[in-house]
């Protein structure tokens, strides 16, 4: 997405609006995430005399698999961005503000970037998603399912084993 400031270059305050939609692939990373349609963005851009503020909002909408039941999840999600666009120059005394050539700002890098950001690290399917029992894989927020659930450690085995043994009854008293 690209937005011609030809128009402000030369205009300290001066400001345009923009808006349109960008396509973002998500192949090659390693997110289990898939954007449904194009990324929506609007906004403006405005001179600040040392280089360009973009402040404007994207939507976008995703699908994914729930973390804890595997169930198919839709989401969508709108972000407020604000960026800073440098010419090169003023890039190197700055690295976090994206690069200005000539009269066109390419908006691709920066919504991509705040796409991959906002996205959720855990995504559930409801707040209270109960997940898959570890025993029968079952969707425990469909049914119950009558597995055993001992929540163990495994790594105090040894230690359960001395129950068995005299005198290690779990009341620390010894076994009859």
């Amino acid at each position: 997405m690209k937005v011609d400031i030809s128009s402000i270059r030369e205009i300290r305050g001066g400001s345009i609006s923009f808006e349109g939609s960008i396509e973002i692939d998500t192949f090659g990373l390693e997110l289990d995430v898939e954007l449904n349609q194009p990324v929506a963005a609007k906004g403006s851009v405005t001179n600040t005399g040392d280089g360009f503020l973009v402040q404007g909002q994207v939507d976008y909408s995703y699908q994914t698999h729930c973390d804890r039941c595997l169930e198919q999840v839709l989401g969508s999600t709108k972000i407020e961005v604000t960026e800073q666009f440098a010419s090169y120059t003023a890039i190197e005394a700055d690295e976090s503000a994206y690069l200005v050539q000539g009269d066109i700002i390419d908006l691709s890098d920066c919504v991509r970037e705040q796409v991959f950001l906002s996205l959720p690290m855990k995504i559930t399917c409801k707040t209270d998603c109960r997940g898959l029992c570890p025993q029968c894989g079952q969707n425990l927020n469909d049914q119950g399912c009558h597995c055993h659930n001992e929540s163990f450690n495994p790594q105090f085995l040894k230690l359960k084993s001395l129950l068995n043994q005299e005198g290690g009854g779990s009341d620390g008293k010894p076994n009859k």
